[in-house]
């Protein structure tokens, strides 16, 4: 009788041991959980901006995430609109411009590509300009204004 009971005692420390690591092993992974996913929520969202395209968009909300360009909101849209057809080119000293979009060609009767943020055209190229929430970015095809 006296081995039985020895025996119970040890199966009862045996299962609460088993619990306590159980218990514990469950709390260290869901704080490893929440943890990793912090960041990314974090960064996914900072703001939308509002997106003129001349002729072809007037006030589209696009959502953008912390340090977007002008030029990286209008890739996102190449990829979600076929008919943007896209094209940019690299130059020394000015940045990524615009060469191309929905099939105006800058060059093409005197006009370009140019872009403002808040009304303003900025002197940088729109690879450069980082947006903030609440800003309104125009695109307009028309004669240079440098």
């Amino acid at each position: 009788m006296k081995t039985t009971n020895t025996r119970r005692v040890w199966q009862v420390v045996g299962m609460g041991v088993l619990m306590f690591a159980l218990v514990i092993g469950s709390s260290i992974y869901t704080n490893k959980q929440s943890t990793s996913t912090e960041p990314a929520i974090q960064e996914t969202s900072s703001g939308t901006v509002s997106l003129t395209i001349g002729g072809f968009y007037e006030n589209r909300r696009v959502s953008i995430a912390s340090g977007d360009t002008v030029l990286n909101i209008l890739q996102t849209l190449n990829t979600q609109d076929p008919k943007l057809q896209l094209s940019i080119k690299e130059y020394s000293g000015l940045g990524v411009l615009v060469e191309d979009m929905y099939e105006q060609k800058n060059g093409t009767g005197g006009n370009y590509w140019q872009y403002k943020v808040n009304g303003i055209m900025p002197q940088i190229g729109a690879d450069s300009y980082t947006l903030k929430d609440s800003d309104s970015v125009e695109w307009f095809f028309g004669p240079s204004e440098f």
